[in-house]
Order: C-alpha cells, then sequence, then structure tokens
C-alpha cells in the first residue's frame, strides 16, 4: 500500500478483506459491553502471524485500533523498538545493554505509567497501578543501592534504601536523627511509675491512675512503632492498610515461591530478583530476568483488575463494561515482545484468574520463529479458500485451554491464539464502524459529578430545611435534628414564643434575660434566691432533677406543668403568677424526691416537665397535641398540673385531655363549668364560690345599685370574667338599676368607668364589683377616683385577681383614696397557713425557704398570691395518687426490675385512685372524696375574704371570714357562708 494514503482510509480498506472483516466481528465480541459478565470471560493472547514476506501484520493492528479509537473502547497501541542483533560488550542479551532494564521490563512500564491509557478521563476513573509502583520502586531502590555502593562500597543495601523511600515519618531516615521530643520519653516514663506511686501512697483511685498511665504508655509505644518503618509497614499491610503492600504481604503468589517469610522476607526476595538480572551476564540473562518479569506482570494484570472489579465504592467494574485492549506492533525476541507475552501467558496459568484485558499482537513473516506455543493450522487451502474462521479457531482455543493449562500437558504458553494472515486476502465491502461503548447510563447516579449535584442539592435543600427547622422548632441539634416536642410560634402580638414541652435541655425564652419571681428580669445565675430566681434558672434545677432520677433507676412517674410562661415582647411580667406556680411544682417534686430538702423520700419519684402554653394560653391546642403526643409514647406520664388561666383555647386542651383519659389537677383555675369534667380536679374555690361569699360584705342586706365591671373575652377568648360577673350578680342581688360595665382591656377601662361615675352622679353606685384582671384593677380604682365614684363612701369587691396586687403606696402598689374599703376573695390567707407553728411544721415554707430561699421576709411579695402553694398542693395531689397507686399494685416488692421507668403506674391508674384521695397538703385537707364533679364545684375548697381600707393603707389586709381546704375553718374567723 502506498504511504501517502491517509490512515483512516488504509484502515478501512484492510478491514474490507475477508480476514479484516473477521477480526473486526473478533474484536466487536470480544468488546461488547456486557457489565454484569465482565470478569468471567476468558480473553487470549492474540498473535496476528505474516504467512508470507509481503503481508504486513501490522496495517491490520493499526486498522483495529482505528476502529476500537472510534468506538470508544479503552486501548493502548505500542510498537517495541527493534534491539539490535548483538548487545554492546558482544553478548545476546535480548535487546538490553549490560546493567539496563530488559526490554520485556520496558514494555511493562509502557502500559503501567501514569496516563499510558488514552481516553483514560474521570467518567470512570482514571486507571491507577499502585502494584507496578511498588515493584518499580524495587527497581529504583536496587538501582540508588548500586550507585551508592560503587562510590561507597558496602555503604547500603537495596532494602535500606527502600525502607528509606517508604518512610512514614521524615525525621525516621538514615542516619536516625530523633525529635526533640523523644529526650523527653525517659522522664515521661518516669514521672507515670512515680505518679503511680504517689497515687497509691495518697490512696488516689488507682484504677483511674492506671488508666491514664495505660493512654500515656500506649502514646509512646504507637509513637515508637511509627518511627520505624520495620514495625509499621508489616502491621499496616496485614491489617489491611495499603493496597500495595497488603498485596505483598498476603498474596499466594509470592507464597508459592518463596514461602512463608512475612513481609520483610519477600521484600528481599524480590529485591534480590532484580539486583540479579540487572547485573546477570549475557549467558543466563534471560532466565535470571524471568521471575522480575512475571512479577512485574502479575502485579500489572492485578492493579486491571481491581480497576475493573465491580464491587468497590465507586462501582468502577461497572463502569467499564468492555475490557482494556493492547494492541503490539511486531513483537519479536529481541524487542521484548515476546517475553511479555509468554510472561502474561505464564501468569494466567499458575494464578488460573480470568483478566479484563485482550492483547491483539502482530509478528512478521521473518520471526514466527520466536513465538512459542502451538502453531495455526494452514491460513488458507490450496484453492485460496481459509482453512478455518477465526471464529472456529477461537472456538477450539477456549475448548483446549483447560487442560493445556494442566501440568502434565506441558503446552507452551497455552493462552496464546495464534492466527495466521494469508497473502490472497482480496477487499470487498467495507465494514461497518463499531458500536461506541458507553458506560450504563445508571451508574451516572453513583459518580463524582452526581455526587456534586447531590452535595449541591444536599447543600441547597439542607439550607432550606435547616431554616425551616429553626424557623419552627425550638431547638435544632446536628443540623437537622429537631426537638419536636417544641415549636416556635408567632403570637398575636407578634412577639415568637417557644411552646411546647421542655425537652432536651430546650429553654422557653429567647432572650438572655430571664424573667424572675419578683416580676424583673435578670440573666441566669445558680445563686439566685427568692425574687431573684428567674425561670430559666427554675428550668435547670427541674432538669437536673430529673437527671438525677433517670441516672438512678429508681421507679418514676412524670407530671407535666402547663402554663403560661413567656409572654407577649413587654408584657413579661403577666407570666409572673405562673412562673410561681412552676417553682411551686419544683417544691413538689424536691419534696417528694429528697428527704433532706424537707420531703418525704419516696419510693416513687417525680420528674416534672414543664410545658409553656404561650400568651394568653393561644396554643394551648399545640400543647395538647404535645402532651398526648408524649402520653402515647412514654407510659409514665400521669397527668398534668396546672392550665390556670380560664380561656377558650385553655378549655379546649383541658377537654381534650379529660377525653383522652389523662388527669388534670388545676391550682386556681375557677371555672364553674369545668368541674363538671369527670378526669379534672381543682383545688381552687370556683367563681360561684367567690361571689357567694363576697355576699358576707352585705350582712344580709340586698346590695343597692351596683356596677359590675368585667373584661371582655378578648381575643385570648378568657372566660373569667363574664362567667364571674354573672355569678356576682346573681348572688349579690343587685338592684335593677345596676350597671354591667364590659371593657377590652387596660387601654379602655379607665375611660368607660369614668364615664359610668359621671353619668350616675344623680344615683351614685354603692357597691363596685370588679371581675376583671389584676394589672386592671390600677385602671379602675383611678378611674373611680377621677369619675367622681369615690367621692363618697364607696365598696369595692373583687375576685381571685385582685389578691395578687398589692395595696400602699409603693411604684407598683395600688394607691386606694381613703373614702374606698376593697374587699376580695383569697384562695390562700398566709396567716391562716402560718397559724400553729406551720412556719416550722408546713413542708410547703420549709422547701420553699432551704430550696428557693424565701424567708419571713420574702413571703408577703412571693407567696401572698397563692400561686407557688397552690401549685405545690396540685403536683403533691397527683403524686400522692400515684404513689397510692404504687403501693396498692405493691411494686416495691418486685426490686429494680420494675423500676425503670415504673411502667405498670399509668395515668389510668392515678385516675382510679384519685376519687378516693385526702390528705393534709400545705393549704389544708385535699380532700377528692366529696367532688362530685358538677358544675360550681363542690363548696369545700379553702377561700378567705379580706378587707383593705384607703384610711389604713399602711396596715396588713384583714381577713373577715374564710375557711381552709376541705371546708374546714380557718383559725380564729368565722365562715363566710
Amino acid at each position: 500500500m502506498s504511504e501517502t494514503v491517509p490512515a483512516k482510509a488504509r484502515g478501512e480498506e484492510v478491514l474490507s478483506t475477508g480476514i479484516g472483516r473477521e477480526l473486526l466481528e473478533r474484536l466487536d465480541d470480544w468488546t461488547k459491553a456486557h457489565p454484569w459478565r465482565l470478569g468471567g470471560q476468558a480473553f487470549p493472547l492474540v498473535v496476528l502471524e505474516a504467512t508470507d514476506a509481503s503481508v504486513d501484520a501490522g496495517a491490520y493492528i493499526d486498522a483495529l485500533a482505528q476502529a476500537a479509537a472510534a468506538a470508544d473502547i479503552p486501548h493502548i497501541v505500542l510498537s517495541p523498538p527493534d534491539a539490535p542483533e548483538t548487545s554492546a560488550d558482544g553478548g545476546d542479551r535480548d535487546g538490553a545493554a549490560p546493567g539496563g532494564t530488559p526490554p520485556g521490563i520496558t514494555l511493562l512500564d509502557s502500559l503501567s505509567k501514569p496516563g499510558a491509557w488514552p481516553g483514560n478521563g474521570p467518567a470512570a476513573g482514571r486507571y491507577r497501578f499502585p502494584r507496578s509502583d511498588l515493584v518499580r520502586s524495587w527497581e529504583e531502590a536496587v538501582r540508588s543501592a548500586a550507585e551508592k555502593n560503587r562510590a561507597r562500597p558496602a555503604s547500603t543495601t537495596p532494602a535500606e534504601e527502600w525502607y528509606d523511600a517508604a518512610v512514614l515519618l521524615p525525621w525516621t531516615r538514615r542516619p536516625l536523627t530523633a525529635p526533640v521530643w523523644w529526650s523527653t520519653v525517659i522522664v515521661l516514663v518516669a514521672a507515670i511509675f512515680g505518679g503511680i506511686a504517689q497515687g497509691v501512697a495518697d490512696k488516689t483511685r488507682i484504677g483511674t491512675l492506671l488508666a491514664v498511665c495505660g493512654v500515656l504508655l500506649a502514646a509512646v509505644a504507637l509513637a515508637a512503632g511509627l518511627s520505624n518503618r520495620r514495625i509499621w509497614l508489616p502491621v499496616l499491610s496485614r491489617v489491611g492498610f495499603g493496597t500495595r503492600y497488603r498485596w505483598l504481604a498476603t498474596s499466594s503468589f509470592f507464597a508459592a515461591a518463596q514461602g512463608s517469610r512475612g513481609f520483610g522476607g519477600r521484600l528481599n526476595v524480590q529485591l534480590d530478583q532484580v539486583a540479579e538480572a540487572l547485573v546477570a551476564g549475557p549467558a543466563d540473562a534471560d532466565e535470571v530476568a524471568k521471575p522480575w518479569l512475571q512479577t512485574k506482570t502479575f502485579a500489572f494484570l492485578e492493579d486491571l483488575r481491581a480497576r475493573h472489579r465491580k464491587l468497590s465504592f465507586t462501582l468502577r467494574g461497572f463502569k467499564r463494561p468492555v475490557p482494556s485492549v493492547a494492541f503490539l506492533r511486531n513483537v519479536t525476541g529481541r524487542n521484548g515482545g515476546v517475553q511479555f507475552l509468554v510472561a502474561m501467558s505464564d501468569v494466567r496459568s499458575r494464578r488460573s484468574e480470568l483478566h479484563p484485558l485482550l492483547v491483539v499482537a502482530s509478528a512478521d513473516h521473518a520471526h514466527i520463529g520466536d513465538l512459542l506455543g502451538t502453531a495455526p493450522a494452514l491460513a488458507a487451502l490450496p484453492s485460496g479458500e481459509p482453512a478455518q474462521t477465526i471464529e472456529k479457531r477461537y472456538e477450539d482455543w477456549i475448548k483446549s485451554l483447560a487442560g493445556a493449562q494442566g501440568p502434565s500437558t506441558q503446552v507452551t504458553s497455552p493462552w496464546l491464539l495464534r492466527l495466521p494472515i494469508p497473502a490472497h486476502n482480496p477487499a470487498a465491502a467495507t465494514p461497518p464502524p463499531l458500536k461506541p461503548r458507553t458506560r450504563p447510563r445508571w451508574t451516572w447516579l453513583w459518580s463524582g459529578r452526581s455526587l456534586l449535584v447531590l452535595l449541591a442539592a444536599l447543600a441547597v435543600g439542607g439550607s432550606y430545611l435547616h431554616a425551616q427547622l429553626t424557623s419552627t422548632h425550638c431547638s435544632v441539634h446536628a443540623l437537622f435534628f429537631a426537638n419536636t416536642d417544641t415549636q416556635l410560634r408567632r403570637d398575636a402580638a407578634g412577639s415568637r414564643e417557644c411552646v411546647g414541652i421542655a425537652t432536651g435541655g430546650v429553654r422557653f425564652e429567647r432572650a438572655p434575660l430571664s424573667t424572675t419571681l419578683g416580676g424583673g428580669s435578670a440573666r441566669p445565675d445558680t445563686a439566685h434566691t427568692a425574687d431573684q430566681i428567674t425561670l430559666a434558672d427554675l428550668e435547670d434545677r427541674i432538669a437536673a432533677e430529673n437527671a438525677w432520677v433517670l441516672a438512678g433507676h429508681r421507679p418514676y412517674v412524670t407530671i407535666l406543668y402547663v402554663g403560661m410562661l413567656t409572654a407577649a415582647e413587654g408584657q413579661e411580667s403577666s407570666a409572673v403568677s405562673e412562673i410561681r406556680q412552676l417553682a411551686g411544682a419544683y417544691l413538689a417534686q424536691r419534696g417528694n424526691n429528697r428527704a433532706q430538702a424537707g420531703g418525704g423520700d419516696n419510693p416513687l419519684k417525680i420528674r416534672l416537665l414543664a410545658v409553656n402554653a404561650g400568651q394568653d394560653m393561644a396554643f394551648s391546642k399545640i400543647t395538647a397535641d404535645r402532651i398526648l403526643a408524649m402520653a402515647r409514647r412514654d407510659r409514665t406520664v400521669v397527668g398534668v398540673v396546672g392550665i390556670s388561666r380560664n380561656t377558650a383555647e385553655s378549655q379546649k386542651a383541658i377537654r381534650r385531655l379529660n377525653a383522652a383519659g389523662l388527669a388534670v389537677l388545676d391550682p386556681v383555675n375557677s371555672s364553674d363549668t369545668l368541674r363538671a369534667l369527670p378526669q379534672f380536679y381543682g383545688l381552687a374555690a370556683t367563681d360561684n364560690d367567690e361571689a357567694t361569699v363576697a355576699r358576707k360584705v352585705l350582712g344580709g342586706k340586698r346590695a343597692g345599685r351596683t356596677l359590675i365591671v368585667y373584661r371582655s373575652p378578648g381575643a385570648e377568648g378568657s372566660d373569667y370574667g363574664a362567667e364571674l360577673a354573672e355569678d356576682a350578680g346573681r348572688a349579690l342581688a343587685v338592684a335593677p338599676s345596676s350597671t354591667m360595665l364590659r371593657y377590652d382591656g387596660t387601654d379602655d377601662i379607665g375611660a368607660k368607668v369614668r364615664a359610668a361615675c359621671r353619668g350616675s352622679a344623680g344615683d351614685p353606685y354603692a357597691l363596685v364589683y370588679f371581675a376583671g384582671r389584676t394589672e386592671d384593677l390600677g385602671g379602675l380604682i383611678n378611674a373611680l377616683r377621677d369619675g367622681g365614684c369615690a367621692d363618697r363612701e364607696l365598696t369595692v369587691l373583687g375576685g381571685d385577681e385582685v389578691s395578687r396586687s398589692r395595696f400602699g403606696t409603693g411604684r407598683t402598689d395600688v394607691l386606694l383614696p381613703r373614702s374606698m374599703t376593697v374587699y376580695y376573695t383569697t384562695f390562700t390567707y398566709l396567716p391562716n397557713l402560718l397559724a400553729d407553728g406551720g412556719d416550722t411544721d408546713n413542708p410547703f415554707f420549709v422547701l420553699a425557704r432551704n430550696e428557693l430561699g424565701i424567708g419571713p421576709e420574702e413571703r408577703s411579695a412571693l407567696l401572698a398570691d397563692g400561686q407557688m402553694i397552690m401549685a405545690y398542693d396540685s403536683a403533691s395531689a397527683l403524686a400522692q395518687a400515684a404513689e397510692r397507686a404504687f403501693g396498692t399494685l405493691d411494686l416495691a416488692a418486685h426490686g429494680a426490675a420494675r423500676a425503670p421507668g415504673s411502667a405498670s403506674v399509668t395515668s389510668g391508674s392515678v385516675l382510679l385512685t384519685l376519687p378516693n384521695l385526702s390528705y393534709q397538703g400545705a393549704t389544708g385537707l385535699i380532700d377528692f372524696t366529696h367532688d362530685q364533679h358538677v358544675s360550681g364545684g363542690s363548696g369545700r375548697r379553702a377561700l378567705t375574704l379580706v378587707k383593705v381600707t384607703g384610711r389604713d393603707l399602711g396596715a396588713a389586709p384583714t381577713a373577715v371570714c374564710g375557711q381552709l381546704a376541705g371546708g374546714r375553718r380557718a383559725p380564729g374567723l368565722s365562715a363566710c357562708q
């Protein structure tokens, strides 16, 4: 063929011949994409032999390489350089000069060097040859040792040179230069033993001391091991670190030839083989270099097989569905091509392993004799027809392969498939090109690009999800794990509040300052006492007590306190009463759990969880959802304490909890209607009771013209004002000329009351009944004075909300006109509770003093409103019911087996115990045996009528009449009814 013909046209012309079409069909069949079968197919070492000197077998190699390139088949084309017939020293060295690299080794280096394979892009990962690199490092170590020994005889060995190259830490190279910290090792060891001696002498816990010493000694031993390459390298290779080192240490290829000598022994054998091959004489060079060539061939084949392994992290075997192809032009016995093929065949026969490599070589007619193995049959019959098709020759080779590898058969190079190329080979039609080989589409899902897309999607989606979680949940940890027991919600005033159950370290307040028991704000501090204690301080103390309960694996029940623990911005003081209630529930927990705190150290412990329903209990539905969800997953939940504000939302929540069979013990909710619920137990007197007691002021007379001022339900839907006003009007039997005045809040109470007073100038009001919130009382008193109602003697009656106000001349006190007398009802009247040694005998006051630092000086400010002590009795009553259920079931007799979670004391068993509960509480007799669960209550709750006059603001309020809890008479007071 003319050399001026373009290479592509020449390749098409070669492949259009009969033998060319057959070769192309075979190449197509051998390299078809079989991602699920690759690794189970035997690929021959194909040699195209020119049957005549006029046949250019290399042209078929070029044509097949062009077809492979067009089909995106991973391939490489090598042309082994021609070697001189005689070496420089006059000997036959198979193309290698004395001391040089044999040509077969050079050929393998061309196949395994970085970037050798064209088209080796990142689609399926680049070819890497770690085992071949290891063999190359042996060669470099041998040459380096030889050069240094020529300059300084016996100055080094190949093993030392190789270990220096494989060093892990730079300062461990020869000569060993230990770092400065090595000088402290002896001192450290001496200090360790000295510490042990000192610890024994001082009776220190020897276990802890020995553990610390063991860790230090292990660190020193590790540093010493890493400093010595002869230690860390064999160890790491054995345990699986380092592909190349593990291959040398564990492969049976080396064990079969060299025995079990360990890592170092195998390394020395390989280095000796390379050294012998480099210095061998011409006569025995071929035989000496043979082990070296086989080791290098084995390394290359194992590297290639690893690049096609399916069960790898990158699934690279599925991404490379076709074998790699190596094309070799004009192999001879002198250019290393024949030695390469023989070594490849020997390793495959020896290992009995299939490698994803197809080798197609050509041999010209003059060097056919260099080839080993079975000679091919005639290329053509005398008629010119092919003697056998290539497909038939391949099938015969497959059939004979198993037997040809048997030791007794002694077939040389059984993996060679020699195909003759006849001289008479007429051209025909140009064959169609091979279909492009592509990786399966599904493998793109597991690739670097997909990973980048996934990471980008995760970054965007994760950021969005994290933003959503942080905007809807109070606590998000580890980016995407939110505490679902709490949520962030925006109230009617636009403030964001954390509502739900405080679990997992959640704190309800978002600002650094926390609301105190005294109504102010401060930063949390464990040293706070009395009115300095903040909500955050209480949450921390409750969390610590809960941790103690859980850590001790004691039997326990879970009680949830529900209240308005946070408020809208600027209205934080409105949450003080519920924060005080939480403090009372905490005192009940401590009194139940700890004898040293002044309590009873009961065998059934209490785990207390705070639940926030937000401003005006607006998020009671969310809290009810969270409570019921917790009750379903945690059987230790036995009931709820709190929900003291009587709003539409809180009533719905109470009814849901009641329907679910969960007990609700309410400290100060005075609703008439809630008493009819079977699972609701209120410790406070009802609105009807308060209105009836207020009748005592009239002394049996009918009320004259009365102004009843009550607060509208408002946005929160509070029923307290309207219900109390209705009960007051009925109980006082007010005159027909009386006025029912409804106001909306602090902003409009003054204007409406002043207008009512001015409009009554001809028929003044003799009595005013206030059924509003404590924060509105100051506005009411000022409006009565400014409007003229207080120009004459005026009596003002009020419910329990008034008891939360302080009358006097202080900055936050309510100032009364001299003509005004205020009567109000209170659930707790401190002088009643402190009478007869209550200061020392009543466990509540003992706990308040010991745990919160509330002494006699702080009582009037923190305890007069009754919030704390009523919550204490509510939580204690629920704990008592659980304790009695625990005793009835005799769980304590079963030991610790029933302890974790107390699974047998459930909300159901507590519900059965509560109707029969009667015990002495802090406010008197807590007695549920007379509760009929009817509207209006039983009338047996504690209630005291208190009088304050404007003429004597400096004096303490005076009790007019009252009773203790359980319907018992208060000391020194008459009954109000």
